[in-house]
């Protein structure tokens, strides 16, 4: 009888994409005045609004007299307009958008409500914005976190998140980064947050359609792949102008992934064990320096090598997060050009 050999499936990256992007427009720099200007957006504002294109919005603690959404077919867009100290701040128009979340006629909506309400210089402002905050992020399909170690090359700290099952530990997501960096780099599993959504969605559900509320259940049932996101989340770019995006350093370079699945005779159960629950616990380069100077110290470390993961590619993935970014149709090709 033949033994039929089934082979693991290699994880495979799908493009990066913009999964937020926060920026501000120069509208009205150098005016202390801006009352006239801001008079007229307010109608304009209030038109949207009334037009169903637009909703009032109330932050707190904002900087930006008259603040609202646009309604598009994906997540809405959030704008803020009228600098309240205009001589300190670097723009009077900041802008909160998910592209990855907008349908393909979302960014063309934006624009054109956005041009009706600043006026005819909107697609002049649009040339030179300054990025505030830029999330990247990546999907790799078939890739279980609890089935990979994850280091993070300059972290402070980090913390994992996981659910226990039996007497084993399904690891859920890993945060690089504290709350107040600049940057926050995460990894978690995307296919459970999708159903977590489904799950919350179904409860909210309690007036609706009973059709609707099979579909989902549907999705919350739905048995896909695994699916590991890899975010990159610039908090604090501090004003970045678009085409500056490209030469940052690259943080997902900063990720290294130990692909656990598969067969592996390296390492004794016990010595296996123990490893991957320090470098769980304690992070992958403490967990290498805990071995340091003892008898499994080079089979751990060799462990760690050979395990690196071949899928993961980041000098590519920056490039093509920098695409990303200007595919998203957001800002003109101008606003790419270096100055001078």
């Amino acid at each position: 009888m033949t033994e039929v050999i089934f082979k693991r499936k290699i994880p495979c990256a799908r493009k990066p994409v913009v999964d937020r992007l926060g920026f501000i427009l120069p509208w009205g720099q150098g005016v202390v005045d801006q009352s006239k200007s801001l008079g007229l957006i307010k109608q304009r504002i209030q038109q949207a609004i009334d037009a169903g294109l637009c909703k009032r919005a109330y932050p707190k603690g904002g900087r930006y007299r008259e603040n609202f959404f646009i309604y598009l077919h994906g997540r809405d867009a959030f704008v803020q307009i009228g600098a309240l100290q205009p001589e300190s701040q670097k723009g009077g128009i900041r802008v909160v958008l998910n592209p990855a979340l907008h349908e393909p006629d979302d960014i063309e909506k934006f624009h054109s409500i956005m041009e009706q309400i600043v006026g005819r210089d909107y697609q002049a402002l649009l040339k030179t914005p300054l990025i505030n905050q830029i999330d990247f992020a990546i999907d790799v399909v078939r890739a279980d976190l609890s089935d990979l170690l994850v280091s993070y090359n300059h972290a402070q700290r980090h913390t994992i998140f996981g659910k226990r099952s039996g007497a084993g530990k399904n690891i859920e997501s890993y945060y690089f980064g504290s709350v107040s960096s600049d940057y926050q780099t995460v990894a978690y599993a995307k296919d459970v947050q999708l159903k977590d959504t489904a799950i919350k969605r179904l409860i909210s559900m309690r007036q609706q359609e009973d059709s609707l509320k099979m579909n989902t259940i549907k999705q919350a049932k739905v048995e896909g792949p695994k699916i590991m996101r890899v975010e990159v989340r610039g908090k604090k770019m501090r004003g970045k102008k678009p085409w500056e995006i490209e030469a940052m350093p690259n943080r997902f370079s900063r990720f290294k992934f130990a692909d656990l699945g598969g067969a592996d005779s390296q390492l004794s159960t016990l010595l296996r064990t123990a490893f991957i629950s320090m470098c769980r616990d304690r992070g992958v380069k403490a967990a290498l320096e805990s071995f340091k100077g003892s008898k499994s110290a080079r089979k751990v470390r060799k462990f760690w090598k050979s395990r690196q993961a071949p899928w993961w590619k980041p000098a590519l993935y920056w490039q093509q997060a920098y695409e990303a970014l200007k595919l998203t149709g957001v800002f003109p090709d101008e606003a790419f050009e270096r100055d001078g």
